[in-house]
């Protein structure tokens, strides 16, 4: 355990070192030059201070043997030349000193400008670490969404495929109903054909022994009033007139009931009500006066074609039958619905 201790300290410290390494190489690489051209005047300015100091000294010499009179002549004007010299040499040695303290003070001024700016750039770093940090979250959060939306989306692809498969054997399924319906309507067709040709022979048979019967009855009424009366222009005692009817020639009114098919009507017993059932599901109640014609109500309910109307004794009630397989009951009065028969 301390051995792990111990290398784990070892390993926080050498990767302080490194990272300590490392910002001193990114961070001083730009400014070496300024560093070493700094070191360079500094140096040449202790140099020159220690070369002042032997001049001042040397001076100071000079004038002190030049006072005591110990030298002569030709060696005080040497002295004064070189004097001169030095003193000139020592001028132009404090201007360049000048010169150089300028340079560093601008160089001081632009390393503290470089700092500000490192240290701006470093704040701007770690902004931008932080923003980093923010979206790699940001990315692992939408990563692991993606990874769910998929997994969704590749279940409902199974759900689909698997509703697919039912509704194809669910269309197979109403293929053959709707075939074994029409083959059974197909059927149904037939054995109703049959039957309406059996029932319109039938009728036939009955209206040819009716017509017969019929035929026979008047001949033995003739006969029997040929025997009983010779006046061919007179009535037979005990039998009822005989009143003339006729068939109409002409349509006295004529007008759009219904939207489609009139399928019955039915005149009221009470009054000029005249009643109308169609295929648009409703039965009309008309008022037939004086040629003209104003529809006063209109009787609904029925989910198919109407196809027979009736009016009771009174002319209150309008009953009907609907081709839904159920029969309905209206009042006159009032269009509504009271009953329904199915």
């Amino acid at each position: 355990m301390a051995v792990y201790e111990a290398g784990e300290n070892s390993s926080w410290r050498l990767n302080i070192i490194t990272q300590l390494r490392d910002r001193n190489k990114t961070q001083t690489h730009c400014y070496l030059d300024l560093i070493s051209l700094h070191n360079r005047l500094f140096d040449n300015a202790n140099t020159l201070r220690g070369e002042n100091l032997q001049l001042s000294i040397a001076n100071e010499k000079l004038r002190t043997e030049a006072a005591s009179g110990v030298t002569g002549t030709g060696n005080n004007a040497a002295l004064e030349a070189k004097l001169l010299a030095q003193a000139d040499e020592l001028t132009m040695l404090h201007r360049r000193r000048g010169e150089h303290t300028q340079q560093i003070v601008d160089l001081n001024n632009k390393l503290q400008e470089a700092m500000k700016e490192l240290q701006l750039k470093e704040s701007s770093l770690a902004d931008k670490v932080d923003i980093n940090n923010v979206l790699r979250a940001e990315l692992t959060r939408y990563a692991a969404r993606e990874k769910e939306l998929e997994n969704i989306n590749q279940m409902l692809k199974d759900e689909h495929q698997a509703l697919q498969l039912a509704f194809a054997s669910l269309e197979e399924k109403l293929r053959k109903a709707q075939e074994e319906n029409r083959q059974l309507v197909d059927r149904l067709i037939k054995y109703k054909s049959k039957d309406a040709e059996k029932m319109n022979e039938e009728n036939d048979n009955f209206l040819k022994k009716r017509q017969a019967k019929m035929q026979k009855e008047l001949e033995d009424a003739a006969r029997d009033t040929r025997t009983a009366s010779p006046d061919r222009g007179g009535t037979l005692e005990g039998t009822a007139p005989v009143i003339p009817s006729s068939l109409p020639t002409k349509i006295a009114m004529k007008f759009n009931a219904h939207e489609g098919e009139v399928n019955a009507v039915r005149w009221s017993p009470t009054d000029r009500i005249l009643a109308t059932g169609g295929a648009d599901r409703k039965v009309k109640l008309w008022d037939i006066a004086k040629g003209s014609y104003e529809c006063k109500g209109m009787l609904m309910g029925s989910n198919a074609g109407v196809m027979s109307v009736d009016f009771d004794s009174g002319g209150n009630y309008v009953l009907g039958a609907s081709n839904d397989f159920a029969s309905r009951v209206w009042t006159v009065a009032d269009l509504r619905l009271r009953e329904v028969m199915g």
